[in-house]
């Protein structure tokens, strides 16, 4: 009696032990700190609504969780008329549109976000107006939890948009995706 009793106490303390042992994170997926998206494509068909213009742009993007730190490149050619802004809009998903929660070029004339002093960006334009039809940003900014939050940002839920002149809704749009 007492070895099935023994038997029947080690056989439960095992299953304890397998179930707390499966219960831990995947060692493989902890080492999945950063994410990267090249090439999302940025059209006036996913502004909201649709906006008939030939103006193309490209973005990648990079994300470190360990950082929280969002870095991102921007290239765009063909606007119809001069940037007069730039934003990352959340939350919202695919044809949705939302506030703003990231000023990239707030302004004719400013270049410059805001964000806390948590915001850094280089413009690379070309043309003689500094925020020509054609050009190129990068930058990159904290992910605070608060007002942009990681979860919401690798489900694709913020998206970017360039401003031009002529369609001061926003010219191009591109979603935020990690897949």
């Amino acid at each position: 009696m007492k070895l099935l009793k023994l038997t029947a106490l080690s056989l439960a303390s095992l299953a304890s032990l397998l179930f707390l042992a499966s219960c831990e994170p995947d060692a493989e997926q902890d080492r999945t700190t950063d994410f990267e998206k090249k090439d999302i494509l940025m059209t006036g068909a996913q502004e909201n609504p649709a906006v008939p213009t030939s103006a193309i742009g490209k973005m990648n993007v990079f994300y470190t969780k360990d950082t929280r730190t969002l870095t991102y490149s921007v290239t765009w050619s063909g606007l119809t008329d001069s940037v007069t802004a730039m934003h990352i809009h959340g939350l919202a998903p695919t044809g949705f549109n939302t506030g703003i929660v990231q000023h990239i070029i707030s302004g004719v004339g400013s270049g410059s976000g805001t964000n806390g002093g948590q915001f850094s960006a280089q413009l690379v334009a070309s043309g003689p107006y500094r925020f020509s039809k054609s050009g190129s940003i990068s930058g990159s900014f904290q992910i605070d939890g608060v007002v942009v939050k990681e979860v919401d940002l690798l489900n694709g839920m913020y998206y970017m948009n360039i401003h031009s002149k002529v369609y001061g809704g926003g010219e191009i749009r591109g979603q935020i995706k990690f897949q």
